[in-house]
């Protein structure tokens, strides 16, 4: 008995075999294959029984396979610079528009505003008396509105002509909305340690320089600038000559900054000297005013020892990890021409 005559595979058969082998491949395999395939006849011969669909499936494949390689590739070798490159790279990554340090600050807040802890900042001084740094955390309690240059030059321009290098009003809006507010108690270290160098003439007795690292953006604000201390006669200075004739405008900010403050914030400017040993003598504490209020309820006034601290940046160095870029904005007082470089 003959046997019974094969069939013929269809070629529609192995067109659906081939096209499910390409789909079983992963992308890193696809390369190789399209590249052999430029090289090969017998490839080319197969490829023309795919439907047109296939055929694009493998060419968008191979390409994003390439793409995706090369984007590798970049990365790879971004990674393997170290902080000595940073801030020297070629290409701009986007930096173009060179927003100023205020801009990227305000921006940095924004994102970081619900964090807990977010607006905690680092100040630090020097012990005069030691010559050893010290630092502590503080509270940022936002930018100054309204600030009079007048105000700003007083304490950016001591010691120099005021009227050849004072800036004009353009000047002024460039400047006043980056003074920043903290509070402090008169009898705490940084007060005496700023007052020390100040006795001694020194200039520059009250720079100190700030940290503050955003770790929601991977972002450090190095923000070096003079400190100003406001007490209940407007700001401190060891020159009894040295007045500030904006006194009411300060005045009128720390009272509003004492009332800004919770209960539990108001009732430390009541405590003992900072540094005291705490006494555990019951009724020791009576004499605080719960929450810094009367037996009314209304906010006591102002202690004395409480104290608005500003700070006007000088300088800024600004630090972005995950970019690995870096900024320096520095005001340059140069007359009408005063701005931040």
């Amino acid at each position: 008995t003959p046997a019974p005559p094969q069939r013929c595979k269809r070629p529609q058969y192995a067109t659906m075999r081939a096209i499910a082998a390409l789909l079983l491949l992963s992308p890193k395999q696809l390369l190789p294959v399209s590249s052999f395939a430029a090289h090969q006849p017998s490839t080319t011969l197969i490829s023309s029984h795919l439907p047109r669909f296939a055929s694009r499936l493998l060419v968008y494949s191979t390409n994003s396979c390439a793409s995706r390689k090369m984007m590798s590739s970049n990365n790879n070798d971004n990674n393997l610079q170290g902080l000595a490159d940073i801030g020297n790279n070629d290409d701009s990554g986007g930096h173009s528009d060179m927003k100023t340090w205020k801009e990227r600050i305000d921006i940095s807040i924004a994102k970081s505003r619900k964090i807990r802890g977010s607006n905690y900042v680092q100040i630090s001084t020097i012990d005069y008396e030691t010559m050893e740094p010290r630092c502590r955390t503080v509270v940022f309690r936002g930018f100054m509105k309204d600030l009079p240059f007048g105000a700003v030059e007083e304490v950016l321009l001591l010691g120099k002509d005021k009227q050849e290098e004072s800036s004009s009003s353009s000047a002024s809006g460039k400047y006043t909305d980056c003074v920043m507010k903290m509070i402090t108690d008169l009898r705490s270290n940084k007060v005496s340690e700023v007052a020390s160098f100040q006795t001694t003439g020194k200039k520059n007795g009250n720079t100190v320089e700030m940290v503050w690292w955003f770790p929601k953006s991977s972002e450090q604000y190095r923000i070096r600038g003079k400190l100003q201390f406001i007490g209940d006669g407007g700001p401190l200075t060891n020159n009894d000559d040295a007045i500030s004739s904006h006194n009411d405008y300060f005045v009128g900010e720390r009272k509003q900054q004492w009332g800004n403050l919770s209960d539990m914030a108001r009732e430390q400017f009541y405590w003992d000297k900072p540094g005291v040993p705490y006494c555990s003598i019951k009724g020791h504490e009576q004499g605080v005013p719960p929450g810094g209020r009367d037996e009314d309820g209304k906010v006591l006034p102002t202690p004395d020892s409480f104290l608005l601290i500003l700070l006007y940046p000088t300088k800024i160095d600004y630090l972005k990890l995950g970019e690995n870029y870096r900024q320096v904005d520095e005001w340059k007082w140069d007359g009408d021409k005063s701005q931040w470089e």
